[in-house]
C-alpha cells in the first residue's frame, strides 16, 4: 500500500512505478517511431515502384503505337506478374488510357471502366506521382494508393494506378511491439529485483533506526541498531547508538536522584509522624510497666500471673505491628503487588494519622464506594494518600474537617481529598507540584510531598489536579485506571 505502507514498501513501489512508466513511454515511442519508419520505407518503395513501372508501361505503349508489339498483350502480362509478386503485396494494379478508361487490370471484370478520382486527376494535372493513405476496414487492410501519370515530352498516355497493402508493415509493427513488451517485462523483473536489493541496502537502515526511535520511552527500554559499513547511514546509526547510551546513563542517574528524593520525603514524612508513632507505642508501654510492677508483687499467684502475661504479650504485639508499619513505610519494596484496595490502604494510612487528627481536633469523613481497586502498587497509593492528607492536616492547625471521597467513573477511579484549611493563594496554586516548592514556613516543609504525589500518579497512568480557595480549603483530585 503506497499510502499506508512502510518506507521500504513506498520506495519499492514508487521506484517500480517510475520504471514502469518510463519503460512504457519508451516502448510506445519506439513502436511509434518504428511504425513511422516502416510506413516511410513502404511509401518510398511505392513511389520508386510507380516511377519504374510507369516508365516500362510507357515504353510498351510506344511500341504498341509503332506496331512493334501486339496491342495490350505485354502490358496485361506485365500487370499480372506485378500483381502476383510476393514481396510487393499489391491489392490491385490498373493502367488507364488518356480517357481514364481501364485498359489493363489484374481483375478482368474491371476492363473498360472509367476511373475518375481526385487522386487520378491530381496525377494527370501535376505530371508527378501522387499518393494517398487509405484506412482499412471490412476485411481490407490499410493501404497506400498511388497514381503515376504516363506521359513523356508532353504526350499523355494515361495513368498507372495501384494499391500497396500495409498489412505486412502492421504485422511487423505488431511483432516489434510484442518484442518490446517482452523485453520491457524482462527489464522490469530485473529492475524490481535490483530495486529491492538497493532498498534493503539504503532504506532498511533508516527503517531500523525509525523503529528504534519509536521504542524510546521514559523507561529507556529501547534497543540500539546494527551498524554496517562506513557511509553516511552507518555514521547516523553510530551517532544514534551513542545518543542512546548517553540518554540511558542520564536517565539512570535521574531515576536514582528521584528515588533518593522520594526516600528523603518518606523520611521527612516519618519525622512529622513521629509524635503519632510515639503515642501509639507509649500507650502499650505504660500498660506493660504496670503489668511488670504488679507481677513483681503478686507473681506467685498462677492465675494472676497468666492473665497479666497475656496482657504483656498483647502490648508487645501492638508495639511490634507499629514498628513494622514504620519500617515498611520507610523502606523499598521490590516485586510487590500491582493492585491496591483503596479501603484497605486508607485504613493503613489512618493508623498513622489518627493521633494528629485527634490532637488538632480535626473530624474525619470517608465516602468510598465498595470494592474500589486501583491498578497500582499499594505502597504508591499509600504514599500518595499520606503526603496529600498530611498536607491537609497541616493546613488545619485550628481544627476542621478532612474528607476522602472515592468513586468509579468510566473504567477509572476518582479519589478526592478535601480539607477545610487555610487554602492556597491563586498565584501559588500553579506551582504546587513543582520540585522543592513549599507554601509552609521554613523548617516545616521540604517541597517534595506534592511533587512526589504528581510523579507517582503519572507513573501509574493517572491524572492529578488541585483546586483551592483562601479561607475555605483545598481539594486534591486524582484519577487512575481501575483494576478489574
Amino acid at each position: 500500500m503506497l499510502i499506508g505502507g512502510s518506507l521500504h514498501q513506498k520506495f519499492i513501489l514508487a521506484a517500480f512505478a517510475a520504471v514502469l512508466l518510463l519503460t512504457t513511454v519508451l516502448g510506445l515511442l519506439a513502436a511509434m517511431m518504428t511504425r513511422q519508419a516502416l510506413h516511410g520505407a513502404t511509401e518510398k518503395q511505392g513511389r520508386i515502384l510507380a516511377q519504374t513501372v510507369s516508365a516500362l508501361i510507357i515504353n510498351e505503349l510506344i511500341y504498341e503505337k509503332l506496331g512493334l508489339v501486339e496491342e495490350g498483350g505485354l502490358i496485361d502480362n506485365y500487370i499480372r506478374e506485378l500483381y502476383r509478386h510476393p514481396e510487393l503485396d499489391l491489392l490491385f494494379v490498373a493502367v488507364l488510357d488518356e480517357n481514364l478508361r481501364v485498359i489493363s487490370h489484374n481483375d478482368f471484370g474491371e476492363f473498360g471502366k472509367i476511373y475518375r478520382t481526385g487522386l487520378i486527376e491530381q496525377a494527370v494535372d501535376s505530371g508527378v506521382v501522387q499518393m494517398v493513405r487509405g484506412a482499412g476496414g471490412a476485411g481490407r487492410p490499410s493501404h497506400l494508393k498511388f497514381a503515376a501519370p504516363l506521359s513523356i515530352e508532353g504526350k499523355r498516355w494515361g495513368v498507372l494506378l495501384f494499391d500497396l497493402s500495409l498489412q505486412q508493415v502492421e504485422e511487423k509493427v505488431t511483432v516489434i511491439l510484442l518484442q518490446i513488451i517482452s523485453l520491457s517485462l524482462a527489464v522490469l523483473v530485473v529492475l524490481f529485483i535490483l530495486i529491492h536489493l538497493l532498498s534493503r541496502r539504503f532504506i532498511k537502515p533508516i527503517i531500523d533506526l525509525s523503529q528504534a526511535l519509536a521504542e524510546v520511552d521514559v523507561e529507556m527500554g529501547e534497543r540500539t541498531v546494527p551498524v554496517a559499513g562506513s557511509d553516511e547511514l552507518a555514521l547516523l546509526a553510530r551517532s544514534y547508538n551513542a545518543m542512546v547510551r548517553r540518554i540511558r546513563a542520564a536517565n539512570e542517574a535521574t531515576q536514582l536522584a528521584h528515588e533518593k528524593l522520594r526516600q528523603s520525603e518518606k523520611l521527612a514524612t516519618l519525622g512529622v509522624l513521629s509524635s503519632s508513632v510515639a503515642h501509639r507505642i507509649n500507650n502499650p508501654l505504660g500498660g506493660l510497666f504496670n503489668c511488670v510492677q504488679l507481677l513483681r508483687r503478686k507473681g506467685d499467684d498462677p492465675l494472676f500471673r497468666s492473665n497479666y502475661l497475656d496482657l504483656v504479650e498483647e502490648g508487645l504485639s501492638s508495639i511490634e505491628k507499629t514498628v513494622g508499619q514504620l519500617l515498611r513505610s520507610a523502606g523499598r519494596h521490590e516485586g510487590e503487588e500491582k493492585r491496591a484496595d483503596v479501603a484497605q490502604v486508607v485504613q493503613n494510612v489512618m493508623k498513622f494519622l489518627d493521633y494528629r487528627l485527634s490532637k488538632q481536633s480535626i473530624s474525619y469523613q470517608q465516602n468510598l464506594e465498595p470494592e474500589l481497586k486501583l491498578a497500582m502498587p499499594p505502597r504508591d497509593l499509600e504514599e500518595i494518600l499520606m503526603c496529600t492528607m498530611l498536607n491537609a492536616i497541616q493546613a488545619m492547625a485550628s481544627g476542621g474537617t478532612l474528607t476522602i471521597n472515592g468513586r468509579r467513573h468510566r473504567n477509572q477511579v476518582e479519589i478526592s481529598i478535601v480539607d477545610s484549611g487555610i487554602g492556597i493563594p491563586p498565584e501559588q496554586l500553579g506551582r504546587v507540584f513543582e520540585l522543592f516548592y513549599s507554601t509552609k514556613p521554613a523548617g516545616e516543609g521540604t517541597g517534595l510531598g506534592m511533587w512526589m504525589v504528581y510523579e507517582l500518579v503519572k507513573k501509574n497512568q493517572g491524572e492529578v489536579a488541585i483546586a483551592s480557595e483562601l479561607g475555605r480549603g483545598t481539594t486534591v483530585n486524582f484519577t487512575t485506571p481501575e483494576e478489574k
